[in-house]
């Protein structure tokens, strides 16, 4: 079994504030619609940026340019960032956030001047993806929360099956089994995270290492008040990865510089630990994109998570 991994940044303020609220069935059915049009916007600047990064891929196949290396420019860091230090990157993907789709292309080419000067003539962004419109994107952001929210009303309301876009649902099976997973896709939507490939997850190297959890437990704190409103489901929370399209370990925010510290500290044993294990790999490349993700954490304040399959490589879902 294959995965498709990635770490998050997790802004659980936001989802206690907002999503969470209206899940529970709080408010108007459009109340988060300016979230689903923040991460419309967000996902166009995403692809943008991205396009970017497969332009300067395509441009420094032949050229032999050390400094870009695609599974850190392309298929792990979010957008395009070139830095050597994680608190630079954390701080080029805020810039990122707050930048306008019409100013992707000139902070992108700061990127490109970054790896070479001389590059930036030659580099033209990747054209041969497409995102959906609007419309499309839209409806990709909001129907996981809006499938909750119905998840919720029909467990209320006594009832014990859901027809959601002509299938039938278990109102109780989508609200234990899916909530958290589908609420670190919306973080996912806000703040994009790293992706990596294989048994690459924090949880999974520091045990390789031998180490402790480093902070790590459960994603619980992502439910807030939910799961105790209903007591009576078997809410799925695991503190590893045990298998695909899941959330694993989770670390609060207060919590985040203990666990870079306890990472950094740990490197040797974990890179050892994981050759003995899976054998000669890059694990120096996969400890730091995930020091860099929880650099974007700490930079924003906010919690972190691993997770599997909510980017995929090989079908184009990109950060």
């Amino acid at each position: 079994m294959g995965y498709d991994t990635s770490f998050h940044p997790v802004d659980v303020a936001l989802l206690h504030d907002r999503v969470l609220p209206y899940i529970a069935g709080h408010g108007a059915d459009d109340d988060i619609d300016d979230l689903v049009q923040r991460a419309v916007r967000l996902r166009r600047v995403r692809f943008r940026a991205k396009s970017w990064a497969l332009g300067v891929a395509r441009a420094t196949r032949d050229t032999g340019v050390d400094a870009f290396d695609s599974m850190l420019h392309v298929w792990g860091r979010p957008f395009f960032i070139v830095a050597d230090e994680p608190d630079e990157v954390a701080d080029l993907a805020v810039r990122y956030l707050n930048t306008p789709l019409d100013g992707v292309d000139d902070l992108a080419r700061e990127m490109v001047a970054r790896l070479d000067p001389a590059l930036v003539a030659a580099v033209r962004p990747d054209t041969s993806g497409t995102l959906p419109d609007d419309a499309g994107l839209t409806g990709s952001f909001s129907w996981r929360p809006r499938v909750l929210r119905s998840s919720v009303a029909a467990l209320r309301a006594g009832e014990t099956t859901l027809t959601w876009n002509g299938e039938e649902l278990k109102p109780a099976d989508v609200l234990a089994q899916e909530t958290v997973y589908m609420l670190l896709h919306v973080a996912s939507f806000l703040v994009p995270g790293w992706m990596s490939r294989g048994r690459t997850w924090p949880t999974y190297l520091l045990d390789a290492g031998g180490l402790p959890e480093a902070g790590f437990g459960p994603p619980d704190d992502l439910l807030g008040p939910l799961a105790a409103e209903f007591p009576q489901l078997p809410w799925t929370s695991e503190a590893t990865i045990i298998g695909n399209y899941m959330v694993g370990g989770y670390v609060a925010p207060a919590g985040v510089p203990a666990t870079r510290t306890a990472l950094r500290d740990g490197r040797d044993a974990i890179i050892s630990g994981a050759e003995a294990k899976l054998g000669a790999s890059n694990w120096a490349l996969e400890l730091r994109k995930i020091d860099e993700a929880l650099a974007l954490a700490q930079r924003l304040g906010v919690g972190f998570c691993e997770a599997t399959e909510v980017y995929s490589g090989m079908t184009g879902s990109l950060n």
